[in-house]
């Protein structure tokens, strides 16, 4: 069979993501990766409806990506939306739309499938693959939780739990005194009452996403972010805690100046922080494994038909 190019989007409430590489067998090869960060969730609130300037930055990164699909001819294109569409009274709508304007197939991914797919995704990127991992990816709206065991996922969990729906809630610019506490009560109390009973205390807790990533990015100290650096990185809680009495002091457009972050990276760092901290301490964890693969991943395996 000749390689054909598959194309993968994962649009999150914050940021999509695009993802071209050609089959070959049961893999991958020549990898690219485009974003955009258009806030889809922005002020939206459950079964409300999405921003007009939300969705107009969402189309005009649609626009760029389809131009990008086009040039490579892909035999086949996936998108899959998270929360944000979940959420949406015109969450189906935005979806059935995209497969008008694009003729892609456009799916919004149930809170147990896009667990299924980010723990496929993030674990063919782990080195060495961990005997048992706690996988989160904390997304805008959510945070999904995936116990593994060597390559089985054992159970997942999608949690209310998300960095803007946290900054939008509690979050000044820059954070005032008692609100980086009220973020970490709202997350200990989400965590205390989900089932976490089948994580064994043996296991490796592995972070993906654009808030780990982003993190990891700035701890590696990272003008550009490379992919092969954060991918199976190592951080600890007591650097995570660092870098959070800096950003939380400064104001967003300081944090844009000072660390090259995106405006809508840099306002919800800070809950994304305050979040990672709070699971390590929930989890007693004193360091964590970073994951640059994850849900994009495998939404192009299953466009591939790998899974």
């Amino acid at each position: 069979m000749s390689r054909q190019t598959i194309a993968a989007l994962d649009l999150g409430s914050n940021t999509f993501r695009l993802m071209l590489a050609d089959k070959n067998g049961d893999f991958w090869e020549n990898k690219r990766v485009f974003q955009h960060i258009p806030r889809l969730s922005e002020r939206l609130t459950n079964g409300g409806h999405f921003a007009p300037e939300a969705l107009k930055r969402a189309w005009e990164a649609l626009d760029d990506f389809s131009g990008r699909i086009h040039e490579t001819g892909a035999a086949k294109v996936l998108a899959g939306a998270t929360m944000a569409a979940r959420l949406a009274a015109d969450g189906p709508e935005f979806m059935a739309a995209i497969t008008d304007r694009y003729g892609w197939e456009a799916v919004i991914l149930s809170g147990g499938k896009e667990a299924v797919l980010t723990a496929t995704g993030t674990l063919t990127g782990l080195e060495p693959l961990p005997p048992q991992a706690l996988i989160f990816d904390i997304g805008s709206r959510s945070t999904e939780f995936i116990s593994s065991k060597q390559r089985e996922i054992v159970k997942t969990r999608s949690l209310s739990l998300g960095v803007v729906a946290l900054t939008e809630a509690h979050l000044s610019d820059p954070a005032a005194p008692g609100e980086l506490e009220a973020v970490a009560g709202e997350v200990r109390s989400v965590l205390a009452g989900a089932d976490f009973a089948d994580v064994a205390a043996e296991a490796v807790l592995v972070g993906t996403a654009g808030t780990v990533t982003t993190v990891a990015a700035l701890l590696l100290e990272l003008r550009e972010y490379r992919p092969e650096l954060v991918n199976n990185a190592r951080i600890t809680y007591a650097a995570i805690a660092d870098l959070l009495n800096t950003l939380a002091a400064e104001t967003v457009a300081e944090r844009v100046k000072n660390h090259g972050l995106h405006p809508r990276r840099a306002d919800a760092i800070v809950a994304g922080l305050v979040e990672v901290m709070e699971i390590l301490k929930f989890f007693g964890r004193q360091e964590m494994v970073v994951s640059d693969n994850g849900l994009l991943e495998g939404v192009w395996l299953r466009a591939a038909g790998l899974l």
